[in-house]
This record gives C-alpha cells, sequence and structure tokens, in this order.
C-alpha cells in the first residue's frame, strides 16, 4: 500500500516512444500540471516501428520516416491536451524506434536485423549524454523512467532505464545543489511508493490518449494497447523510489569484452574433454568431437548473432593464450598432451577460430525470409 506523496515542483520524465508517457505517466503529468509543477519531458525517439491500430494508417507501417513524422505530431496534441509545455526528442543524434520481436522463450527482444541507428544499438553512455545535458538544462527535483526490466521488457524501454540511471549517478555527482529523486514506473504486482491520479485526472488522461489513436485502442471508459488487455481510464499510475543502479557503467564493458574470458572457459573445457574417447574398439574420440563441436558452435555463433567480430577476435585471443599456457603446464591436472589427442583439438579449434573470424556476414533475418519463399 503507497503511503508517501509524490510532490515533486520539478519533474523530469524519460520515454522511448510517443503514447509511453501518457499511457504510464499521463495521470502524474496531468496532476503536476494542475498543482502548478513544471514537467520536462524527453522522448527518445519518434515510434518510427510503431503499428497503427487504425486501418486507414496501417500504410505507414512501410515508411518508418512517415510514422515517425505522424507520431511525432501525436505527441504535440497529447502534450496540448495535458497542458504539458517542455518536451523534446533526444538530440544529438536522432534516435530510431528498434522495433522488438519475441524471442525463442518468449521474451521480448531485439529485430533480428537491427538498424545501427536504433536506439537499442547505441551505446548506452551516448544516450545518457543526452539525457545529461537536458537535465543539466532543467534542473529537475524529481526523475522518472521504466524500470531496470523496461516494463514488459521492450529493449528500448531498457535502454531508456540505464541510460536515465547512468545520467542520474553523472549528475548527482557532478552538479552542486539539491539532488534529484529517480523513481520508476511500477508494473502491476510490482511494490510502489506512490500512487497517482484518478477521477480528477481522468479526463485529461483520456484527451492525450486520444491524440495517440494510431497505438492506443479506446473505448468509452477504457483504453487498450494489447488486444484482450484493457486500463480504466480512472486507474492511478504507480511509481517506486529506486537508486539510480551502477550496473549500467558495466554492461558496455562487458559486452565489448565477454569474448576473453568465453573463449579461456572454452579451452578449458576443451582441455578437460579433449582426450576421452569411447570404449568400443575403434576409441572413437568422442571427447575431441566434444570440443570441436562446442568451439565451432560457439565461434559461428558469435559471427551470426553479432553485428562486428570484436567478440570472435576476444574468443580467439583467450582461447590461444589458454590453449598454450595449458599445453606447456605438465602439473596442471588438465593439460594438453603432445599426442595425436593434443595436436588435433589445438590445431583444429584455432583454425575453426580464424575461419569462423574472416567468415562472411550471415545474415538470418534473410535466410529465414528466403525459406517461408515457394517454390514451384
Amino acid at each position: 500500500m503507497a503511503k508517501q506523496s509524490f510532490n515533486a515542483k520539478r519533474i523530469f520524465l524519460v520515454h522511448a516512444h510517443p503514447d509511453d508517457e501518457t499511457i504510464q505517466t499521463g495521470h502524474l503529468m496531468a496532476d503536476a500540471v494542475l498543482r502548478g509543477a513544471e514537467v520536462f519531458l524527453l522522448t527518445l525517439t519518434r515510434g518510427e516501428r510503431g503499428r497503427a491500430k487504425l486501418e486507414e494508417l496501417k500504410s505507414l507501417e512501410a515508411n518508418p520516416s512517415a510514422m515517425g513524422a505522424f507520431r511525432s505530431g501525436e505527441l504535440k496534441n497529447a502534450m496540448a491536451a495535458l497542458g504539458v509545455k517542455n518536451y523534446k526528442f533526444a538530440g544529438t543524434r536522432a534516435y530510431l524506434d528498434s522495433g522488438m520481436r519475441m524471442g525463442n522463450l518468449g521474451v521480448p527482444t531485439t529485430p533480428l536485423k537491427l538498424d545501427q541507428m536504433s536506439l537499442a544499438a547505441v551505446s548506452t553512455p551516448v544516450v545518457a549524454d543526452d539525457i545529461y545535458l537536458a537535465m543539466v538544462e532543467f534542473k529537475p527535483d524529481a526523475v522518472i523512467t521504466y524500470n531496470s526490466q523496461g516494463g514488459y521488457g521492450h529493449p528500448d524501454h531498457k535502454k531508456a532505464h540505464d541510460a536515465t540511471a547512468m545520467a542520474m549517478r553523472r549528475y548527482r555527482k557532478n552538479v552542486r545543489g539539491r539532488k534529484p529523486t529517480f523513481w520508476v514506473i511500477a508494473e502491476p504486482g510490482e511494490r510502489a511508493t506512490v500512487s497517482i491520479g484518478g477521477e480528477a485526472t481522468a479526463d485529461l488522461k483520456k484527451a492525450a490518449l486520444q491524440a495517440h489513436a494510431s497505438q492506443v485502442t479506446l473505448k468509452r471508459d477504457t483504453f487498450s494497447v494489447s488486444p484482450g488487455i484493457e486500463f480504466n481510464f480512472t486507474d492511478p499510475e504507480r511509481l517506486r523510489q529506486a537508486n539510480p543502479n551502477f550496473l549500467p557503467w558495466f554492461k558496455p564493458a562487458f559486452r565489448a569484452l565477454f569474448g576473453l574470458p568465453l573463449g579461456i572457459v572454452l579451452a578449458y573445457a576443451g582441455a578437460f574433454v579433449h582426450n576421452i574417447v569411447a570404449a568400443n574398439e575403434r576409441q572413437s574420440p568422442l571427447g575431441l568431437y566434444l570440443a570441436l563441436g562446442a568451439t565451432a558452435s560457439i565461434a559461428f555463433g558469435l559471427r551470426t548473432w553479432r553485428h562486428s567480430r570484436g567478440a570472435l577476435y576476444l574468443l580467439n585471443a583467450g582461447m590461444m593464450i589458454a590453449i598454450w599456457w595449458l599445453s606447456r603446464n605438465k602439473t596442471f591436472d588438465a593439460f594438453i598432451a603432445d599426442d595425436k589427442y593434443g595436436n588435433r583439438y589445438v590445431l583444429f579449434a584455432l583454425a575453426i577460430c580464424i575461419v569462423a573470424a574472416v567468415f562472411p556476414k550471415i545474415d538470418v533475418a534473410k535466410w529465414r525470409a528466403r525459406s517461408k519463399r515457394v517454390h514451384f
């Protein structure tokens, strides 16, 4: 049960796409305007990958620029309905809506073919710098964005949270004066610190949602963004006060360098199993097959799923370092012996990594599209 009240006078909101701000914080903005507080909305993309709810707008889906321009107009009308005058898009570069797909485990993730200008593809510190500069200009006493899971998991929402948390930590460190509080939007079933909105702000939120008709389906008393899931206009919005997570600072380094320890671990695993043979007359080298199969799977997997070869180069370096050390350290239980199994493992494992490193980029999305074509 929420006990605290939310009385911030200068409120800074970060959202990923036009319509997110009204769906998730429309009551909050309306309440702030009614009590005379200042509101600043920073929207990171123009929603170019949106899916239109209205049939007459479906043609926009084939033209991301047109969709982005249309949704930008919707955002302008929604802010007019709420009475918010201070809003803009993130600006040192125009981030594109990344879009979303459901992964193999039913978890939202980025599309297979991700535009390099998409928000999810941009380095978090770059986005954080835009947010930080806007914060310095506005000087908020409260900053609001999605939770660390990005709400329901949209990759752009996750990026918005990570970049905002990074900007908040930088702002608190470098800017003198009162430090702003950090708030995240509480999802259903999640603990909340405050609840905002109700009958007094429902009409304003409804008017703002009507401005986002391309993305939101409205009825007399409810609205929905997904089929079968409806919300009342009077449903309050819930926030949780949080501390800006320090992990976004380490994520870029982990993503950049994870190939090195992965290569070391892969070499150690191969050293343990490469000389295992089957208990048959042929003494089939099952361990060698397993070690080389794992190496090929990981190496070509990195080449397939990542846009750059950086992680693969680090994987190669990690494997070479570990194999060199294991082949010379005779006191280690899993050393690589100078015999036919050890020599074959070293030769073929390194050959696999080198071939994967120079292999052309594999476009999985195109392969899948081709496989769906009907051939007569």
